[in-house]
């Protein structure tokens, strides 16, 4: 559907407007001259009279050039009346032209130049027809939409660079531990066999730390790449969620949790990726398991809704910090800031995003005494990504 042409509409009104002025300022100016010559010749008709019997042949030629002296004086000053009144129409009719036109072209230009900039926060503010107030709307919708995506470019460069710094942290922490106890050992510091064993099992955790954290780092990067293919296959979610619970029953009644499933009986097949989505829902149940203290309740629930699955994942625990929420899901982001050496390596959410969302659907997290997450994932899944 094509815009409302006002701005050629205008300019068509606006240049009439100016034509017309124009015509009624030379109609009367013409009048005016009319007028003076008319009154010129009425006031010297008598003198004419009376000077006609006396010399008529001696004053002919001196009459005439009084006459177009006096002509020539009259039409110069109906011209001077005529550019003076132009000049006024012209003067008032570019005042308003440049109001409703060269004004707003001007604060566009200068608003483009902002942009150019990189000063994306401007913003143009001006009255006009419908053509050029929607330019500015569309100015000012793209100037939102840029300093967005500055901001969320600053934002991810900050995430790099605390990404990095926590990533060096992470890694340089157990290998730290390993070489201090090794070089501990070389040196025959550590004689007892009771303390070496304590020791040797130290630096196998701190080694299957880092292997777990080279593993995620590498699965996010995976995820991350938009070549890597995610295929889906439609299979028994129903069952899938069955094993998932029953892996972790045991795990978390050896650490007295009280864990409580709610699964549909019979088969839901649904598109999704086994292992991904093993991997996205055994990450939040680790978490669970790692931040909340003993006693805690668990729930892990499948529900069909209309436009898809929906898997909950709810806790009575300790909860998040409502300051933790926001970046959650971000990379080497930990729901207790203060715990950096809790043995996790705080991708499990990050990746668990990662994975939801190459299923096309979403992952939400409320924490109001407790946690709980919710996945959604709809009935329409590509293939692959």
């Amino acid at each position: 559907m094509k815009s409302k042409n006002r701005l050629q509409r205008m300019l068509i009104v606006t240049y009439s407007y100016f034509f017309i002025i124009i015509a009624l300022i030379a109609v009367f100016s013409l009048f005016i001259l009319n007028e003076q010559i008319l009154n010129y010749f009425a006031d010297t008709a008598h003198e004419n009279d009376r000077v006609l019997s006396e010399a008529v042949h001696n004053m002919d030629r001196q009459v005439n050039q009084n006459h177009e002296q006096v002509f020539y004086k009259m039409l110069l000053q109906t011209l001077l009346l005529f550019l003076f009144l132009l000049t006024i129409a012209v003067y008032i009719f570019g005042k308003w032209t440049a109001s409703r036109l060269t004004t707003p072209l001007r604060s566009i230009a200068d608003g483009i130049q902002d942009i150019a900039r990189g000063q994306y926060n401007k913003r143009l503010k001006f009255k006009a027809s419908y053509e050029l107030a929607q330019i500015q709307s569309d100015f000012n919708i793209m100037a939102e939409q840029l300093e967005r995506l500055e901001k969320e470019k600053e934002r991810l460069e900050e995430s790099k660079h605390r990404m990095l710094v926590d990533l060096s942290h992470d890694l340089k922490t157990p290998i730290t531990t390993i070489r201090g106890y090794i070089e501990a050992m070389e040196l025959g510091l550590i004689n007892e066999d009771e303390r070496r064993q304590r020791i040797l099992r130290l630096i196998s955790d701190k080694a299957e730390l880092l292997s777990m954290l080279i593993d995620d780092i590498f699965a996010l990067s995976k995820l991350d790449s938009p070549q890597y293919p995610f295929n889906v296959q439609i299979a028994d979610i129903a069952e899938f969620t069955r094993q998932i619970a029953a892996e972790y029953y045991e795990v978390f009644l050896e650490k007295k949790f009280i864990f409580q499933f709610d699964i549909p009986k019979g088969e839901i097949n649904f598109p999704f990726n086994y292992t991904w989505l093993y991997r996205a829902i055994s990450n939040i149940l680790t978490n669970a398991l790692k931040y909340n203290p003993p006693g805690t309740t668990v729930q892990l629930k499948l529900l069909t809704t209309v436009k898809g699955i929906e898997v909950r994942i709810q806790d009575d625990g300790v909860g998040i910090p409502q300051a933790v929420i926001e970046n959650i899901f971000e990379a080497f982001v930990r729901g207790d800031p203060s715990r950096k050496s809790d043995g996790g390596t705080g991708l499990g959410l990050a990746i668990a995003k990662q994975v939801i969302e190459k299923h096309g659907g979403n992952i939400t997290l409320t924490s109001i005494g407790g946690t709980s997450f919710t996945i959604f994932l709809p009935q329409k899944v590509l293939t692959s990504n």
